[in-house]
């Protein structure tokens, strides 16, 4: 069978806004109505919405938002400019991105998730927002960690509720992050350990990794034979 083709015009949402050049894929949702009071989504220009992504309403997202096949943004998520998210990861709802977050395939984000500028989140990474879930006799809201500017974290990492990641910081791949770390600090281990961020790379991410306006598999790539091993 063959995939469903772009639609050479964007689909229209009774309950959502959808910047100008934004390509929408078949079967998207976008301004889901979870409750009869809830706003409208507004999705930035020149975004790109693949198969199977929904979102639900009391949403904004800035320009060249980029998502991949069968991702969830749940309501109140506010994005900057410039923010991707990967094949089958989840938004849960109450997430706060800045500007050029690149969050890779199968990460989930749980709500009062804050995230700063220029964040890099690998595949498979899993945030956590409640440390004693379904076990306090009266429950606390649910608080997820705080990740500060040009943050670089691994594939395959877990954090912990509440933690705070300082800015410029490098969490190694697989690493289970349990306490806050400082900024420019490398945190690697299970769990982490820290150690001073070698200097070749205490410095900000490329941009060229968060803020391009094209992704790798982009319909408007403008040549095919640019993509290489």
């Amino acid at each position: 069978m063959n995939p469903p083709s772009v639609p050479e015009q964007p689909q229209t949402f009774d309950n959502a806004d959808i910047g100008s050049g934004t390509i929408i894929e078949a079967q998207v949702h976008v301004g889901v109505r979870y409750h009869p009071d809830c706003g409208r989504a507004i999705v930035g220009a020149e975004s790109i919405l693949r198969l199977g992504t929904v979102i639900y309403g009391d949403v904004k997202v800035g320009k060249y938002f980029q998502t991949g096949h069968y991702t969830v943004v749940r309501a109140r998520v506010n994005a900057g400019d410039y923010c991707a998210l990967g094949n089958h990861s989840v938004l849960e709802g109450m997430v706060e991105l800045g500007e050029g977050v690149r969050i890779m395939s199968m990460v989930y984000i749980p709500s009062r998730t804050r995230i700063g500028n220029h964040v890099f989140i690998g595949p498979g990474t899993t945030f956590l927002n409640d440390k004693l879930p379904g076990r306090l006799e009266v429950m606390k809201s649910p608080l997820g960690a705080t990740i500060e500017d040009e943050v670089m974290i691994g594939g395959g990492c877990v954090i912990l509720p509440g933690i705070r990641i300082g800015t410029q910081s490098f969490i190694a791949a697989g690493t289970l992050v349990t306490r806050d770390v400082p900024p420019h600090t490398l945190a690697i281990g299970s769990p982490a350990e820290h150690r001073p961020l070698p200097a070749a790379i205490d410095r900000p991410n490329n941009r060229g990794l968060t803020r391009p306006p094209l992704d790798l598999w982009h319909p408007k790539t403008p040549d095919l034979s640019t993509i290489r091993w």
